[in-house]
């Protein structure tokens, strides 16, 4: 039976993230623990419930709580969940296609994530459409020249000296 066909219309698939450590500037979610909840009923499960049970399936404390929507980056796709409100989102981004698949990440660090990705797309505004890596490539071909040897020319090896290995045969000399 296939994970989607187990799934109902009240449950979703979670992907719990934990016990990592955000780094900005690209934001990433360095070295987490992760935990797959597949089928989780949430039909009657308000906020502070499922947070006591996020609580638990991670024997931890759960008070920077954050989720991504779908097919996006950590600085395009996270959003707080924090209070019944942010949860109703959350449960609506989770119920938004057919797999019902969403992750979560706790920020066990309580870093200032939202500032972080607000300085993020504040650069990226700031340097237009090009990217770090158009950027680079743009000097990298201004600024170095690379000169090209004719593929015919014959290249001399140095002559060996080295007792151990010239009696390994490792190098001849051609008559």
């Amino acid at each position: 039976m296939s994970r989607v066909a187990s799934v109902s219309r009240d449950s979703l698939n979670i992907d719990v993230y934990h016990q990592g450590v955000f780094s900005p500037n690209p934001l990433v979610y360095f070295h987490p623990d992760k935990v797959h909840v597949i089928g989780l009923d949430v039909r009657n499960m308000d906020f502070k419930k499922f947070k006591t049970y996020l609580q638990k399936l991670i024997n931890n404390r759960c008070r920077d709580m954050y989720y991504c929507l779908k097919n996006r980056s950590l600085v395009d796709g996270l959003r707080e969940l924090r209070d019944e409100d942010d949860y109703v989102r959350f449960l609506d981004a989770g119920f938004d296609d057919d797999d019902n698949q969403i992750s979560i990440y706790i920020d066990d660090h309580h870093e200032p994530l939202l500032d972080w990705i607000e300085e993020e797309k504040a650069e990226e505004w700031d340097s237009g459409t090009e990217t770090y890596e158009d950027d680079v490539d743009s000097v990298l071909s201004d600024d170095l020249s690379v000169d090209h040897e004719a593929d015919d020319e014959d290249i001399q090896w140095p002559e060996v000296v080295d007792p151990f290995l010239s009696q390994k045969n490792l190098f001849h000399k051609e008559a």
